[in-house]
Formats: structure tokens, sequence, C-alpha cells
């Protein structure tokens, strides 16, 4: 059997060292059949060129800066191959990551695309980027096989499915959702997007807490909020299972909370649930350290909240904490998940993470709600 030529379509921003090693992981790719097409959205760095060069990659030049979902289009114009494989320049693929994809796509005809996951190895040792792209394999690995969605960080499409799709929106000039709204159409084509779990890359980005607030509110979740009600879909899957619901919910009536009790008097009932998630984030300080026994971060983060509540029990003492509780519950794979790869106090302080996460969520969705009816009212007056 011939192989196919698969192309690998790199989008980039001022992708720096990372580039380097995305194109490296390329070429050392099991599948041999490749071609690479590197599209540069008007970096400054003057590193594309370098990179490419370093296994002679393809290199489209974009003038002005207009985002991935045209550098991607861009990229696919280019490209010869009957598959598409789209890799985003800050991830690392395995040996066999495009092999895998390769396959589904061999060997089940009615599938149009196929994505994958971050490994639970993320290049950057911090904290919130360990959280963060553990947290990311964790939802992809928990998540259904037939896919509700699409994802170009590490995702690959017949070419000929990708253009009678039209390609990616290019009104989406910065990264946003632009995978999400395309497997959206995908979908509603009648195409199956399958999520090969074994189908892994490594993440390379350095998360900090700003960004990651910037990202999932601003750049994910208000426009994912706004898409969801245009198109009246809503798939128990990704981050918007069940659970995740109920969590996004909970953390926004806990947000309520904080704001609520002080200006009714009872800022005091919100002191355990304080003492709850203070200790929990400093956890941090022990979460990197394999040994440390599993009895301290636990009499670390119950103890202070435990005496709390002891001190000063009271109906409304108890409801934020049991609803950060919840929150918990609702994640408790995950914090298996990151006990196993690190360590009990590092689970515990994820939880702070967690609920900060879904608060996002909460605003996003309120936010996106409020632009979505404001737009609707804006309509019927302009008649």
């Amino acid at each position: 059997m011939n192989e196919p030529l698969v192309s690998i379509v790199v989008p980039v921003y001022n992708g720096g060292a990372d580039l380097k090693k995305c194109l490296q992981s390329i070429a050392a790719s099991s599948w041999r059949s490749i071609e690479c097409v590197v599209v540069d959205d008007a970096s400054d760095d003057g590193m594309t060129g370098i990179a490419a060069d370093s296994i002679g990659a393809r290199v489209i030049w974009l003038k002005n800066q207009r985002g991935p979902s045209r550098a991607r289009n861009r990229g696919v114009e280019e490209a010869t191959g009957d598959i598409i494989f789209f890799v985003d320049a800050d991830v690392v693929v395995h040996e066999d990551t495009i092999e895998k994809a390769v396959r589904v796509l061999q060997n089940s005809p009615e599938t149009a695309a196929v994505f994958g996951s971050y490994d639970t190895s993320p290049e950057n040792a911090s904290f919130i980027s360990q959280y963060r792209n553990l947290y990311h394999h964790w939802i992809h690995q928990t998540a259904r096989t037939d896919a509700s969605t699409f994802w170009t960080g590490c995702g690959a499409i017949r070419r000929s499915v990708f253009i009678d799709a039209g390609g990616f929106n290019e009104s989406f000039d910065r990264p946003s959702i632009e995978d999400i709204e395309f497997g959206g159409r995908l979908l509603a084509s009648g195409h199956k997007i399958r999520l090969e779990k074994e189908m892994q890359c490594q993440h390379l980005k350095q998360w900090t807490l700003g960004n990651v607030i910037y990202t999932d509110v601003f750049q994910r979740g208000i426009p994912w909020m706004k898409l969801l009600l245009t198109s009246h879909e809503l798939p128990n899957d990704l981050n918007i299972s069940y659970k995740s619901r109920i969590a996004t919910l909970l953390a926004g009536l806990l947000a309520l909370a904080v704001v609520l009790l002080p200006l009714t008097g009872h800022a005091d009932t919100l002191i355990p649930s304080v003492f709850f998630l203070a200790a929990s984030a400093s956890c941090v300080a022990m979460a990197f350290k394999p040994r440390t026994p599993s009895f301290l971060p636990l009499l670390l983060v119950i103890l202070p909240a435990s005496f709390a509540l002891i001190y000063d029990l009271q109906p409304l003492s108890v409801l934020p904490l049991a609803m950060i509780l919840i929150i918990a519950w609702t994640q408790l794979g995950f914090y298996v998940l990151v006990a196993k790869r690190h360590n009990l106090a590092f689970a515990f302080a994820v939880v702070p993470m967690q609920v900060i996460f879904f608060a996002g969520c909460a605003f996003s969705a309120a936010m996106g709600i409020m632009i979505h009816f404001f737009g609707k009212f804006r309509e019927l007056f302009a008649r």
C-alpha cells in the first residue's frame, strides 16, 4: 500500500526556540511520507527561517498578521498531501503521533478528521504550566472518542473535507475558538470526527496565572458561549460536560456569595472557605517534593478550615465551603491524575486553580449571554 503524503501545516508567530523543537520532532516522525509547510504570521523575531532551514521545511511569509485561521488556510493552499496535519508551533509530536493519525483515517473511511491530546509530561516545570497542561490532557483523555469538536494543536483532516468545508473562519484574527467553530461545521455537514487518545504530543508553552485567565475568558470562554447560543448545541463533552456545568454554576454562585455576604454583614462566614483555599494554595511549596508524606498536606488543608467551622459554626459558613468541595468532587479524576503524576500536595494546590477556572467559566457564560442578547435587541430596534 502506498503511503499517503501528509502535509504538516504549522502556523507561527514569534515561535522562537519552541518552533525549532516542534519542527525537529516532525522530522523525527516514524511516518516518512511528509511535507512540512510553515506559515509565518508576520513574526518579528527572525527565528522562523532558521528553524525551517534546520529540517528543510517550506516557509510561507504573511506580510500582515492575520491570526492562525488565515495562516492555516494559507498553509493548506500550498500543501499537496491528501491528509493535512495541523500542529501548533509550541507542540512537540511523539515519534508515532502522525502515524497514528494516518492509521485512523486509513482504517476508518467514514472518519473525516482526528485529533489527539497533550501528554502528561509538559516541558515547563512551573506549577501553573504543569497544572494547565495536565488538565488539558485529562479533559481529552476522559472525553468521548466520537468527538463533538476539532483541535488544531495536534489534529489531522482529509484535504478534500477541509476544502469542501471552506477552511477556518478568518474572522477569528487572533487565537480563539476557530477550531471549535470549524469542528461544529464539520459535524453539521454530517462528517465524523474522532478523538484518538493515544495520539499524543508534548506542550512547550509556559503558562502564567494571568495568561491562563485571559485565554480562558476572552479568547475561549466568551466566544465559545456566543457560539453555543448561536448553534443551539450543548454536547456533554470536553469542557462542557455535565460535571463541568455543575462546577461552573457553583463557582458562579460562590463568586456571588463572596460579594454579597460581606455586604450583608456576614463576611465572617467566608473564613472557613478562605482558610481552606489559602491552605490548599500553600501546598504549592510541597507540590514538587515527591517524598512529602501524604498526611502533611491533609493536616495543612483540613485542620484550619475545621477549626474555623468549629469556632463559629453556622449554616452560612458551611455553604461556601460545601460549594468548593462539590466543585472539587466534579473534578475528582483530575486530582487523582495529578496526585499520581506528582503527589497529594500538588492535588490540593490545584483546588484553588479549579475554583478560579470555573469562576472564569461562569463569568464567560454570563458575558457571552449578555453580548448575545444585546445583539438581538439591537437587531430588533434597528428594524
